[in-house]
């Protein structure tokens, strides 16, 4: 259950912080500009990956206890995110970058002890110290460039890190090693949050900040696995692991230093360029490249105890499928969408956009929201059990401001109207866990299946919602208070107060999603939970 709490909270951490630094990144001066070597055409915030990064380092530290090697990850973090946003604000020499990574890297290997210590081929034998620690900061430092540099397409990068995350939790959980499963899981949850505002077109961007974090990340992640989680596997897994980004970053190079150019200097010959040059629309190059990073992550799964001659094999023939793709299809004069000279968007694309555009998911969402909610909050204050009388007084004075506040017109109503609801929501929960109804086959059934259909349905809502319709509002915060909150609670007691937390959670993100839109809609919902608390309170008084 950890896992989910931990996941979770990173991805809501994420997704309030990355709404917020996005209104403050003109402020800031955190703006991506076009030019000639970008693919978006208006200026778009690059601050995304401030909100990664705080909402990943939030959910490690109130979940997990941390270990020497732990805390030296996150102190690297720290270095490589300050040296980031240093970038990201002022456009750093590429030398001044590469001494901030050289700086993070070395407090994980120096301090934190993630060192290479085996060689596929030569498990048996210890790499001497003047070969493995060299190695290790060279391996970490491509880590960190190759997913920076892979940052070129709307979603791409996060979705490229999002892959290699899930790999790494799977194959630690196999293990049995809780902590780099927690680590995985917070970085992974705090990337996804970032993802539902990156999608293409993207509102936002992760910068230097994002993509030096999670490149940085997956290298350290990747290498706790086989050096110290799980031995058993091959040493030279962590390639398959980390995938296409490292592929791209030695073929980008390669190319610049044979044409006579410096290996450091942007340019148009990365994978996702290439693709768009061949007629591949932006969701078509980015679930290509989605693809063949699947490819990697799951022969890394399958053939994790496998020998390193076939793992090696593996890895170098769908490095040579990749290379050799390009200049082929230059050479046949192929092209995705034949029969006219301009690309012509996807049927994918096409699909996508009319969603957004007619809204029908949007307000699809927002309806079966609003009935799920309210029936829940109305069927749970009818069959729960009897309030103690501390709680009967919350609800009858929570019930009288808000009848109050709307009689008088008073200009907070609708604030107070919003905290009455988030109330009676968590009373509701939190009766249903004291009466024992949980014990009913039934409603143990029902709620089995309520929540995760709940979440799934906010999810389908929130991606399709209007950019305008998903402002940071105070119940953002609060639902990240009560995450971190269940962090220090008991999870062992009778009643679960953690598992209560996050379940209010997901119906308060549900509320909010419905409230945002003024209607009959939202007014259904606020009757919804004031005949909850009418009901709660008759059966008190």
């Amino acid at each position: 259950m950890v896992h989910f709490f931990v996941f979770l909270t990173a991805l809501c951490v994420s997704m309030v912080l990355v709404a917020a630094f996005m209104r403050a990144a003109p402020i800031l001066k955190f703006v991506d500009l076009p030019d000639g070597r970008k693919v978006h055409r208006t200026a778009i915030p690059r601050t995304g990956g401030i909100g990664m990064v705080l909402g990943a380092v939030a959910s490690v530290l109130a979940w997990i206890d941390l270990s020497r090697s732990t805390e030296m990850f996150l102190l690297g973090i720290s270095v490589i995110t300050a040296f980031g946003l240093w970038d990201d604000r002022f456009d750093l020499d590429y030398r001044v970058k590469f001494a901030g990574q050289l700086l993070a890297v070395s407090v994980v290997v120096g301090l934190g002890g993630v060192v290479i210590e085996r060689l596929p081929g030569l498990e048996s034998r210890e790499i001497p110290g003047f070969i493995a620690y060299p190695l290790t900061v060279f391996f970490l430092l491509g880590t960190t460039n190759a997913t920076n540099l892979s940052d070129g397409l709307d979603g791409l990068a996060a979705g490229l890190s999002l892959l290699s995350l899930l790999c790494i939790v799977s194959l630690a959980d196999l293990a049995e090693g809780d902590e780099l499963v927690f680590t995985s899981l917070a970085i992974a949850g705090a990337t996804l949050g970032f993802l539902r505002y990156n999608t293409h077109p993207a509102m936002v961007f992760m910068g230097d900040t994002g993509s030096q974090f999670l490149g940085f990340s997956l290298g350290v992640l990747a290498l706790t696995l086989t050096e110290q989680v799980n031995t058993a596997l091959s040493p030279g897994l962590a390639l398959p692991i980390l995938g296409l980004p490292i592929i791209d970053t030695l073929m980008v190079m390669g190319q610049r230093i044979a044409e006579g150019r410096s290996p450091f200097k942007p340019d148009k010959c990365h994978v996702h360029h290439k693709l768009l040059a061949l007629g591949f629309d932006q969701y078509e190059a980015v679930l290509a490249i989605y693809a063949v990073q699947s490819l990697f992550v799951v022969s890394a799964y399958l053939f994790r105890y496998e020998s390193h001659w076939l793992l090696g094999s593996l890895y170098v023939g769908l490095s040579a499928v990749i290379l050799l793709f390009y200049p082929l299809a230059e050479k046949h004069r192929w092209r995705l969408h034949r029969g006219t000279h301009t690309v012509r968007a996807s049927p994918l694309t096409v699909f996508l956009k009319n969603a957004r555009n007619r809204a029908r998911l949007d307000e699809t969402s927002n309806r079966v929201l609003c009935l799920l909610i309210s029936g829940f909050l109305i069927l749970g204050s009818v069959i729960s059990g009897e309030l103690v009388p501390d709680v009967g007084w919350l609800v009858a004075a929570s019930l009288a401001a808000w009848l109050g506040s709307r009689a008088f017109r008073l200009p907070a109503a609708g604030w107070i109207e919003r905290f009455a609801i988030y109330t009676c929501v968590i009373l509701v929960i939190y009766s249903i866990e004291l009466s024992g109804l949980r014990e009913r086959p039934l409603w143990q059934l029902g709620l089995k299946y309520y929540f995760p259909v709940l979440a799934a349905i906010i999810a389908v809502g929130v991606r399709f919602s209007r950019p305008y319709q998903f402002a940071v509002t105070p119940s953002d915060f609060l639902v990240v208070f009560i995450l971190l909150a269940a962090a220090k609670l008991p999870v062992f007691d009778p009643v679960n107060y953690a598992k209560l937390a996050i379940q209010s959670a997901v119906v308060l993100y549900g509320v909010e999603f419905v409230l945002r839109r003024p209607g009959a809609w939202s007014l259904a919902l606020s009757i919804g939970a004031m005949a909850a608390f009418v009901i709660m309170g008759l059966k008190m008084f």
